[in-house]
């Protein structure tokens, strides 16, 4: 067996992760994305010239790092990813490590509950398809826009002063909604959904090549305030992830 420690995974390493992550997904039903971002860490262990396991790691701030794990199938509980985790906490052993997990991958679950990692918090995934906005209550509401590539900024006002904001990345067949914010001063007095309502009117007023069909986003699922505003929107929660810290 081979160990491979890299911060930049070459054409053949990242095909190998991608079989990976696409074999993973279509066993345990899930929708596992390695983050191959810049500056991540990447423990791959092979034999011969398949990729048994691996883990990708990142960091979030100076003392925390989130990780993402996965090993083929066939190959699960011989010790594989426990080798890839000990390199990891070998290297930084000051770290603390996130791992964010399916509610529904049993084999993740299990995984982690053996480590004796710890649940932190829960953060849904929700959809809004074909949005059919209601109209704005909030009167001398107005929302202004500009489009930077596949990103679009909004920002909201009231009587010309600005009370919040929101951002739309244009990702292939889906739009990503995130970065919504009231200013601190003007929460619960109903700006949320008004705007919610008037960002929803604007964004199917946009052109075909920016309006996709499903709009989706993360929400934490300790924000319950959050939760009831985007369910009011008309989102569903499609999915939803499990934080362990380690």
């Amino acid at each position: 067996m081979k160990l491979i420690k890299t911060s930049a995974p070459d054409r053949l390493q990242t095909n190998d992760l991608n079989i990976l992550q696409e074999t993973c997904n279509n066993t345990d039903h899930i929708s596992f994305t390695f983050p191959l971002e810049e500056d991540c860490i990447c423990c791959l262990l092979y034999e011969n010239d398949c990729l048994l396991s691996a883990l990708i790691a990142f960091f979030t701030d100076p003392d925390t790092m989130e990780c993402y794990g996965l090993t083929l199938p066939g190959e699960r509980q011989k010790g594989y990813f426990t080798m890839l985790l000990d390199e990891l906490t070998n290297d930084y052993p000051d770290s603390d490590l996130i791992f964010p997990v399916y509610e529904n991958w049993q084999d993740g679950i299990k995984t982690l509950q053996a480590m004796e990692a710890s649940f932190c918090y829960r953060e849904y995934f929700m959809e809004c398809s074909r949005p059919r906005p209601d109209k704005p209550v909030v009167t001398g509401l107005t929302i202004s826009y500009q489009t930077c590539k596949d990103q679009i900024n909004y920002e909201f006002y009231k009587d010309q002063k600005a009370v919040g904001k929101c951002f739309l990345l244009i990702q292939g067949k889906k739009a990503y909604f995130y970065g919504f914010e009231i200013s601190e001063p003007l929460r619960g007095q109903g700006l949320g959904t008004a705007c919610m309502q008037l960002f929803l009117k604007t964004y199917c007023s946009l052109p075909s090549d920016l309006r996709k069909d499903t709009i989706y986003l993360q929400v934490s699922g300790d924000n319950l305030a959050a939760v009831a505003l985007y369910k009011k929107a008309g989102f569903q929660i499609t999915d939803s992830l499990s934080y362990y810290l380690y």
